[in-house]
């Protein structure tokens, strides 16, 4: 079966509620279980503003019709700033180690450069993420507190067919 990474749609909000408790169990957090994903940060994708923006793994059957969500990301927008932060990734337990964490932060960082945004950051707290990251081209930008780094990357603008070079 194949897997397809896309933007994400009002009607996945509750596929990424179901992954979002499971990503608290793994950290051994309870306190937002059964309360699924903040529904703020959810809303402010759909709002005029667009402050956040997440994309989704689907598992396609051989029909090529999506059966499952297995994993997202979700990212916040600082447009002021032109900076992307990675609020959340998580793949199903049984999906993982198939390229798809790659793909997602592949596709929010073409998505970022797209807006014309200049870097992206991410929290790395095990040393399994943060080689992960590094192997992506991130770098530990600083540490945070005793567990967790910071992890960033500058992004390369793409440059449009209407750029000029100045002579």
């Amino acid at each position: 079966m194949d897997i397809i990474i896309r933007e994400v749609k009002k009607e996945d909000k509750e596929a990424i509620n179901d992954l979002f408790e499971k990503l608290l169990s793994n950290h051994g957090c309870n306190y937002g279980i059964g309360h699924g994903y903040p529904d703020y940060i959810y809303n402010k994708i759909f709002d005029e503003e667009q402050s956040y923006n997440a994309f989704v793994a689907s598992l396609l059957n051989k029909d090529k019709k999506e059966i499952k969500t297995v994993g997202y990301i979700m990212l916040e927008l600082n447009k002021r700033d032109r900076h992307s932060f990675i609020q959340g990734l998580f793949i199903e337990e049984e999906y993982r180690k198939q390229g798809i964490a790659k793909r997602l932060v592949n596709e929010v960082e073409k998505y970022s450069k797209g807006l014309g945004f200049n870097s992206i950051t991410a929290e790395a707290r095990q040393d399994v993420f943060i080689d992960f990251y590094r192997n992506l081209g991130y770098s530990i930008k600083s540490r945070k507190n005793d567990a967790t780094y910071w992890i960033f990357k500058a992004l390369e603008r793409e440059r449009k067919q209407d750029d000029e070079l100045e002579l």
